[in-house]
């Protein structure tokens, strides 16, 4: 088995200089490799999804976002048995933990889609005769960092929302999983009705793509799963900028 596992960057395969073995842990059999992605195809991926947040509808048009949230859903089943046989290899699960992860990320999809169309914002009267209006914008670009042991639902677990929201994406996936990385790239070049730039994902074993998009003023708002330590070192730096977090912390033994 030869495959090689690219980027999917502003709506194209994205190869780079280093490609690194795809194992499987229980056997140590090689399964592919990947394109270990560089800082500077990180950065071309977070211009991607800025300019996708300027020059498309994307967080304009809440029904095409919803759309295309129903369309994702659709193609993770299709793909469910392909996602489930690659994510066992590759992740070490056995198959039935890795059939429950992939069974629960459509749900997720059409969950996000229903809340897509919810209006929000609510209008107040401070005085009578005058009316005060909030409304919620999306932020900008989310940054999503995705742990190995359960990249397709976690992942999903912060795109989704993010998508709903009206942001446009950067997916960092681990480097150990990077074949069902490239799956699940797959699946989204086939989405029909989304903009080019709204979704971009890169993997890489190094930790230069993850510090780009904690430290970018460009992404405002950022997803992590892992350790605390980590999770602590991304508030301190992001904070610099007044980002957001989303942050789901452990403790990893000393």
């Amino acid at each position: 088995m030869n495959r090689l596992a690219k980027n999917w960057i502003n709506g194209e395969w994205v190869d780079s200089h280093q490609h690194i073995q795809s194992i499987n842990p229980a056997t140590y059999e090689v399964i592919g490799q990947y394109a270990n992605a560089t800082v500077e195809q990180a950065q071309s991926a977070i211009l991607a999804a800025k300019t996708a947040l300027k020059k498309t509808d994307w967080k304009r048009d809440r029904r095409l976002r919803a759309k295309v949230l129903n369309e994702m859903a659709d193609a993770f089943e299709r793909y469910a048995d392909e996602l489930i046989e690659i994510l066992a290899t590759e992740n070490g699960k056995i198959k039935a933990e890795a059939s429950f992860e992939v069974t629960m990320v459509p749900a997720k999809l059409r969950y996000n889609a229903a809340l897509t169309l919810t209006e929000y914002g609510r209008a107040l009267e401070p005085k009578p005769g005058s009316y005060s209006m909030v409304l919620r914008e999306p932020m900008g670009v989310s940054g999503i960092i995705v742990p190995w042991n359960s990249p397709v639902v976690l992942m999903i677990r912060s795109l989704a929302p993010a998508l709903a929201a009206g942001t446009t994406t950067v997916i960092k996936m681990p480097g150990q999983t990077a074949q069902t990385n490239a799956i699940i790239s797959r699946i989204f070049s086939e989405l029909p009705s989304l903009p080019q730039g709204v979704i971009n994902l890169f993997s890489e074993s190094t930790g230069g793509g993850s510090r780009l998009l904690v430290e970018s003023p460009d992404v405002p708002v950022i997803s992590f799963t892992g350790s605390t330590a980590t999770g602590k070192a991304i508030s301190a730096t992001g904070a610099q900028h007044l980002k957001r977090f989303g942050l789901e912390l452990g403790v990893k033994p000393q």
